[in-house]
């Protein structure tokens, strides 16, 4: 009674109710009650240790922010404790600045139109997007991230989502500084499009789609020679290397393909590309090695930018190479294990894509380059892709969910630096968060409103054959729920917004076979 009393003599109330945010992902956020008469524990490390628990936020790295973008410190902790006792909101982040301390312009409008460019801070950013819809909270963590100290400019690709940290789907340059964050974990990511010796005829017999299915299996280490394979590379052996020639979770998949068409026939033929042939697309990166470099970057040097020539830049960039390296070799072996249990080979690569990446763009490169800089002594940008293909480096393959066609097309030769950013859409881009197409894939509505309640078994069954009649390979059903297509945009809209804004042009169209993403490891 006497504690309880001197709580209220301070004015704290016994239970406090939180809304915690995650700073740049504001739908996803948990309330908690808090005890306002914590007593020797504090109540800012109290509030800290709940947010890193309910967000999966490591504590090390995590910082609270209140509703106008204040942060709350250990440091003036009596001035924090006042602000969370008032109860409200508050935004959790991983380390990344703020971004909420300038939340009132509505971006939506800006989302629909290809050419809109805004100043932000000591950046601007443009969206290219007519067609493809664009959540306000994807344009709102690219403002934030065009307005981040160095950021000279950004481009927001069609394909353009919320992401973990920074919008995916965007390009983002700096001068004489890089952010491992704006990266992430998956440094290397990309796409890989190689002819195999299957033939498209094969793909029309139910008989051997079936056989494909059971032969496949893409999981565990590779059982031939990977520190042979990642020396060719240039590439250091790592404890990481079990994991050279997996797919991995999330969106990564590899997939069998045939020419649904050829748009253009020229570069069709310049390509090798015929619609006899299958072709099989492999979408993965760096696994838990590059992971490890983000956290160990994180850990040693905190989750702030870095100067290029400083030692932890110069050791980012490193492991950065290493690990785009790696992701290639791990495409490659993917393929390769793919094709022997389908007793295939490999003819041919077409193509092989790195769009999660920081590069550098000289003045050489491009005039428009020069514009940005702003110190004499510089004579380049950095160029940070999170989900964003490049458009010097050849053809790029933009795919569509699992049950959708991908696109094969060639950037423009001349793009403008600051329109495009020299990148593309990676992909289709989520249109759903996972946890949104996990929950609401396992009811579905009938025609008549009523809830279906279908168990997870059958629709999971549903979710195996296409609409395009391809077959899908996942042994797990809540990513079986969380790829379903209706959680991607459209890619045929992300495709268009970006012929119309003239970055490409589409060489040719591609069904889906058999599209694999994981098999369960077989009961001991």
């Amino acid at each position: 009674m006497d504690q309880q009393l001197a709580g209220e003599a301070d004015g704290a109330p016994e239970k406090i109710v939180l809304k915690l945010v995650r700073n740049v992902k504001q739908n996803d956020c948990r309330t908690v009650v808090v005890n306002g008469l914590v007593g020797g524990k504090g109540l800012l490390k109290e509030v800290r240790k709940l947010a890193a628990n309910k967000l999966r936020i490591p504590l090390s790295n995590l910082r609270l922010f209140d509703q106008h973008g204040a942060e709350l410190l250990e440091a003036d902790k009596a001035s924090a404790e006042a602000r969370i006792k008032t109860g409200g909101t508050f935004y959790v982040s991983a380390g990344e600045e703020s971004c909420v301390a300038d939340r009132t312009p509505d971006l939506d409008s800006q989302a629909q139109d290809a050419s809109s460019s805004i100043s932000a801070g000591c950046g601007n950013f443009t969206i290219v997007a007519k067609e493809s819809v664009v959540e306000a909270q994807a344009q709102k963590q690219l403002k934030w991230a065009a307005s981040l100290s160095g950021v000279v400019f950004a481009v927001g690709l069609p394909d353009l989502h919320v992401g973990n940290g920074c919008p995916i789907g965007a390009a983002i340059a700096t001068e004489g500084i890089i952010y491992p964050n704006l990266v992430g974990t998956d440094i290397g990511c990309g796409i890989m499009l190689v002819q195999t010796s299957l033939k498209a005829s094969a793909t029309n017999k139910p008989r051997i789609l079936d056989r494909w299915v059971e032969s496949v299996r893409v999981e565990g280490p590779w059982d031939r020679d990977t520190s042979g394979r990642l020396a060719e590379a240039g590439v250091s052996t790592t404890s990481y290397d079990d994991s050279l020639g997996t797919i991995g979770r999330g969106n990564h998949f590899a997939e069998l393909q045939v020419v649904e068409r050829i748009e253009d026939a020229g570069q069709a033929a310049e390509l090798g590309l015929n619609v006899d042939d299958v072709y099989l697309c492999v979408h993965s990166g760096s696994r838990g090695y590059g992971e490890s470099i983000l956290q160990s970057h994180t850990k040693k040097f905190g989750p702030d930018h870095c100067a290029v020539e400083s030692d932890e830049g110069q050791a980012y960039l490193a492991a950065h190479d290493q690990a785009c390296k790696w992701a290639q070799v791990n495409r490659r072996i993917i393929a390769e294990r793919m094709l022997d249990q389908l007793q295939a080979t490999q003819v041919k690569t077409l193509l092989d894509i790195t769009h999660n990446n920081v590069v550098e763009v000289r003045t050489s490169d491009s005039p428009q380059v020069a514009e940005l800089i702003k110190s004499s002594s510089r004579t380049s940008v950095w160029l940070h892709r999170k989900g964003a293909a490049p458009t010097n480096k050849g053809p790029v393959l933009i795919p569509g969910s699992r049950g959708a066609f991908s696109f094969l097309v060639k950037p423009l030769d001349q793009l403008p630096f600051l329109s495009s950013g020299w990148s593309l859409a990676h992909g289709a881009g989520r249109a759903l968060a996972r946890s949104t197409a996990r929950s609401t894939g396992k009811t579905r509505q009938s025609s008549t409103g009523a809830s279906d309640f279908k168990t997870a078994r059958q629709l999971g069954a549903d979710l195996t054959t296409t609409s395009l009649g391809s077959r899908v390979v996942c042994e797990d059903k809540d990513l079986l729920f969380e790829e379903r297509p209706e959680a991607y945009k459209d890619a045929a809209c992300v495709v268009a917004d970006l012929v119309s804004a003239n970055l490409c042009t589409v060489i040719a169209v591609m069904r889906p076979v058999l599209t694999y993403k994981m098999k369960a490891r077989p009961s001991q």
